[in-house]
């Protein structure tokens, strides 16, 4: 479990859209490569738009890797980079995937042999295509409106705790 914080994108005529700052859903599922870990994350957001009526979702599939540190016998620290791909499900986009990449790292504390809270931060990036076509819906009135994407990236950052189970 974790909140989401959402950059903003601008039209070309300079109008902002912003995802809402939400919680989302994540789980990775890894195994150890010594001397990190590879595997899978896959997280979910349901937001609002600020700026556009609408609402929708994130969904974020990435193959990950990280390194592992133990700084104590039951303290760790990690740092890592994934790839993949955001599934967006909303009335006001045209491109329902996109190419996203990203950064994270955290600690971890030990609680048993075979489990540990996890505290971690993620930097997610969604490359738009800066010739992306969105359909709103303005928050006054039945009017829509065409949105000429004119950011190349989608910044969302995500604040992390979990629990770790190990096999």
């Amino acid at each position: 479990m974790g909140y989401t914080f959402s950059n903003q994108i601008k039209d070309e005529n300079g109008i902002k859209i912003q995802p809402g700052n939400d919680p989302h859903f994540a789980m990775a599922v890894e195994t150890n490569v010594e001397p990190g870990r590879v595997g899978l994350f896959l997280s979910h957001q349901a937001t609002e738009m600020k700026g556009i009526e609408g609402d929708g979702s994130f969904t974020y599939l990435h193959f990950q890797s990280s390194l592992r540190y133990e700084a104590k016998t039951k303290l760790g620290a990690f740092f890592g980079a994934s790839l993949g791909a955001s599934f967006v499900d909303a009335d006001w986009s045209e491109n329902s995937v996109l190419f996203s990449g990203g950064l994270f790292g955290g600690a971890e504390y030990r609680v048993h042999k075979n489990a540990k809270i996890v505290f971690e931060g993620r930097w997610l990036a969604n490359f738009i295509d800066s010739h992306t076509t969105a359909i709103c819906h303005l928050p006054a009135g039945n009017q829509t409106c065409h949105i000429i994407v004119d950011s190349k990236i989608l910044s969302q950052v995500q604040t992390n705790i979990g629990v770790s189970f190990s096999f």
